[in-house]
């Protein structure tokens, strides 16, 4: 039985969420991240996910101040509250958007979160699927300690085809307030009906999606460089990389929160990766693909597996790093910005292959009118890490991320990938770019390696 909102159980009366109710919260919170109300704070979203998926472990009595200042904000543990009140103005800010969230929501939400004023405690809210509830009727609350109840009937015609996938199968069973058993007979039968058919509703509607992004056949043709983003049901994702000038900390505001730290000092784009990221706006431009901008330190994996992606740049791009990995062609950066060390990067392609006598170096503590040679790795794959196409252009320096973005541009890697034997009826590429550098300038990309799987 749930006890009145706002108060607490005993801690012998305390019970763990269900798997049910914990993948219905989590999908919801994904689908509230991804709306512009919070896809364009940062803040809201560390926040918010933080207290939620908090709240699902069993962690609710710790959501205190201070601790979400320490944990989210990374304040020091003896930061004052009293004078960074980063944590109540973020909070205050994390309850108008989740009401304007769903005042503006055209979808349903089988269940709603919610961050009562005076606590920092989600409370997760299930709603009834049926139109004659009883006036007066108490909607289920779900706090820190609380399972879902609900009594719902639901007349298979009324039954709303989602319409985005909905990854959870909610436990709608009635548990009268009584306590009386449910009589069987046909409401039951129906039920049961309604059940099923919001199953396969919503089966089908993953089925799509999956179809799209996970299964699709290869190309007899050779992996495609666009078709995966034209048929995406949200934006395309680029994401690039951002510098960091790493000034001295007497320069920073108190909590440095302000805006010359975030922006002015973190969010430095050159005007090479300026003008790649501009070419490549043109082309989705062009072929009707929506698309938004990020930078990479302000981008979260969370966030990579909503939609397709587009990785431009690698020094300061760690998601270029991280999703290069597990390829052949693998880019490493030692003595990388931000690392502490005080030598310049040293950045490499390696192949994983032949480790030891096969790589592509640019050095950084070479003054840049004398290098010769840059290096990028062009690459379109169905990541298994994000379960999303991406596409990587990344340029060891910026020169080579330019002749990347020439080779993907200009249209000339097609016909290569359509030549190449070894990519036939494959999906998925990767190659090794290589451009010789005239006064300070990429000349032709050339195709070094080609790898297809």
């Amino acid at each position: 039985m749930l006890s009145p909102r706002g108060t607490e159980q005993p801690k012998s009366e305390v019970n763990e969420f269900s798997a049910e109710i914990q993948t219905a919260v989590r999908a919801e919170l994904e689908m509230m991240l991804m709306a512009p109300f919070f896809a364009q704070s940062n803040r809201c979203k560390s926040f918010l996910s933080y207290v939620v998926l908090q709240t699902l472990s069993g962690n609710a009595s710790q959501l205190k101040e201070r601790t979400i200042g320490i944990s989210v904000f990374g304040r020091a543990n003896d930061y004052d509250t009293g004078e960074t009140s980063i944590v109540r103005v973020t909070a205050n800010e994390v309850r108008k958007r989740i009401g304007q969230y769903y005042r503006e929501s055209e979808i349903a939400h089988p269940i709603q979160i919610e961050l009562p004023r005076g606590s920092y405690v989600p409370e997760f809210k299930v709603q009834p699927l049926r139109r004659n509830r009883t006036a007066g009727e108490p909607t289920a609350l779900i706090g820190s300690s609380h399972q879902v109840v609900s009594a719902v009937d639901i007349p298979v015609s009324q039954i709303p085809v989602p319409t985005m996938p909905l990854a959870f199968d909610l436990d709608l069973r009635d548990e009268p307030a009584s306590g009386a058993p449910v009589a069987p007979g046909k409401h039951r039968d129906r039920r049961t009906l309604a059940y099923l058919a919001a199953l396969i509703l919503l089966l089908a509607s993953a089925a799509t999606i999956l179809g799209v992004w996970r299964f699709r056949t290869p190309n007899p043709k050779g992996p495609q460089v666009w078709e995966p983003f034209a048929h995406s049901n949200s934006p395309v994702l680029l994401c690039i990389d951002t510098h960091d000038l790493h000034l001295p900390t007497a320069t920073s505001s108190p909590d440095g929160q302000s805006f010359v730290d975030l922006v002015l000092h973190k969010q430095i784009i050159s005007l090479d990766d300026a003008a790649v990221l501009s070419s490549m706006a043109a082309v989705l431009g062009n072929k009707g693909i929506p698309f938004r901008v990020v930078g990479a330190e302000q981008t979260s994996l969370t966030e990579f597996r909503r939609q397709p992606v587009i990785l431009i740049g690698a020094i300061d791009n760690k998601w270029t790093i991280r999703l290069t990995q597990n390829l052949r062609y693998r880019i490493q950066i030692s003595n990388a910005p931000g690392s502490g060390s005080n030598k310049e990067p040293i950045a490499s392609i390696v192949d994983s292959e032949h480790p030891d006598n096969s790589a592509w170096t640019v050095d950084l503590s070479v003054p840049y009118g004398a290098w010769k040679n840059d290096y990028a790795v062009v690459a379109r794959m169905d990541d298994p890490t994000t379960g999303v196409p991406v596409l990587i252009e990344a340029g060891l320096g910026n020169d080579g991320s330019v002749a990347a973005s020439e080779l993907v541009v200009s249209g000339a890697l097609v016909p290569a990938l359509a030549n190449e034997p070894l990519c036939k009826n494959k999906s998925n590429f990767e190659a090794v770019i290589g451009t010789d550098i005239i006064d300070t300038r990429p000349g032709p990309p050339h195709i070094l390696r080609m790898n297809c799987w």
